[in-house]
């Protein structure tokens, strides 16, 4: 890539960039207002420095060919942050972002979870000292409560709240839906009160569905800093688990009375966030505890380095793979020499999980819907209800391949539209 404005004589825009270190010989350099980061050598954070100092390429390439004894291809590093997304082309030509951003295309522009914009001092209560301490307590308390009383532990039967089928299911994935949103609430909220913003978006993590709230930006603040956005998730789970089992706990002691419906209630809660806090420590998804794990290691792209080689032990890498395995930085290298047994445990829970959990209930449900519409009336109630459950269930077992090709297709366009502006940039 060759920008026609930029030269010697530039003054690359660079003052709205964050530099900070990472690690001894590391800094992490990124555009906050994009969410957009990578990791650059001192001398990279050291180029920065001189050019939002306002200094011209050239008499930056001159004060670090002076510092390091060796030349540094000043106008190639700009492109690579043009490239990386860090800056536009009028950035790096010298235009000021203030100046740029009124005049951003609107499908360019970053749209931030309103939940997100939150003031830090509003939530910054949610994940102090006192409330990290009470999250545990619910938990270390609730998992008291399970080795007490093993009757509490769920079941897949707990799915079903009522005997109609499809109320059933309705009520069950309408909270569990529910809960997953506030669970991705409490990411941004303690994003929001590290001073982060996120989105919102539709994922896959293997054969589950799910929501994500995209916290890039905490990579621009030191590691101590990014762990209670990265764990606010599990810790509201935490907090419902232990609402839903304490008074089924105390019900099942006598200690006080309660209605048999809210009790079928309380235990599919139970199996919604026992649920969901087994899925989180599943890392190889690269779910919130792998986000920890990678942090608390200071790994760069673990998920990757693992996969890669457990790839090259049953099949030929392709020539881009073994590139990126042989560049991979020493501590992914290192920490996935234990992290693919983690790996592939993952692999063998995630089908336990299906097999214990989801076919079982799959199969009710569609043996349910298929017997309703064999013995109802053609176009009855009871016959659309029928339709209605195994639509549901269709939808539920094919949505993470949706996703999957959504993610496929979208990745093909950004391949095509770079192939084409590279065509288009004269050599």
């Amino acid at each position: 890539m060759t920008l026609a404005a930029l030269d010697a004589t530039s003054r690359p825009s660079v003052g709205h960039l964050l530099v900070r270190k990472e690690d001894e010989d590391e800094f992490v350099l990124g555009n906050p207002a994009t969410g957009r980061f990578v990791v650059v050598p001192e001398a990279g954070a050291r180029l920065i420095e001189l050019l939002a100092a306002g200094q011209t390429v050239a008499e930056v390439a001159d004060v670090l060919e002076l510092e390091l004894g060796e030349p540094v291809d000043v106008v190639d590093f700009v492109e690579m942050l043009v490239e990386a997304g860090l800056l536009d082309e009028r950035e790096a030509a010298g235009e000021a972002a203030a100046e740029r951003v009124e005049e951003a295309e609107p499908g360019k522009k970053v749209k931030y979870w309103v939940v997100s914009k939150i003031p830090p001092w509003v939530v910054k209560p949610l994940f102090g000292k006192a409330a990290w301490t009470f999250y545990v307590g619910c938990l270390v308390a609730t998992l008291a409560m399970f080795a007490t009383d093993h009757s509490l532990l769920p079941s897949y039967e707990d799915a079903f709240v009522v005997t109609d089928i499809l109320l059933s299911v309705m009520i069950t994935n309408v909270v569990v839906m529910g809960l997953a949103v506030v669970h991705e609430i409490w990411h941004a909220f303690a994003g929001a009160a590290a001073g982060v913003r996120s989105q919102l978006r539709l994922e896959r993590r293997g054969i589950f569905t799910v929501l994500e709230t995209d916290l890039t930006g905490l990579w621009a603040l030191p590691p101590a800093k990014r762990y209670s956005p990265f764990l606010a998730g599990m810790a509201f789970d935490s907090f419902v688990l232990f609402a839903a089992v304490a008074p089924r706990f105390a019900w099942s002691r006598g200690w006080i009375d309660l209605n048999p419906n809210l009790v079928r209630f309380l235990a599919m809660l139970v199996l919604s966030q026992v649920g969901k806090l087994a899925f989180q420590t599943m890392a190889y998804l690269r779910t919130d505890m792998y986000l920890v794990m990678a942090t608390a290691t200071g790994c760069k792209n673990l998920h990757q380095v693992t996969r890669l080689g457990l790839k090259r032990l049953i099949r030929k890498l392709t020539p881009l793979e073994q590139r990126l395995l042989r560049e991979a930085d020493a501590k992914d290298l290192r920490v996935a020499r234990w992290y693919r047994l983690l790996y592939l445990a993952g692999i063998i829970w995630m089908g336990w999980f299906a097999w214990t959990f989801i076919l079982p209930a799959a199969k009710v449900t569609l043996g349910w819907a298929s017997g309703v519409m064999v013995g109802a009336p053609v176009f009855s109630f009871y016959w659309w209800e029928g339709i209605a459950l195994i639509a549901f269930a269709v939808v539920n077992l094919t949505a993470p391949l949706i996703v999957a090709l959504r993610n496929r297709i979208r990745a093909r366009r950004a391949a095509a539209v770079v192939a084409a502006e590279a065509a288009a940039v004269p050599a």
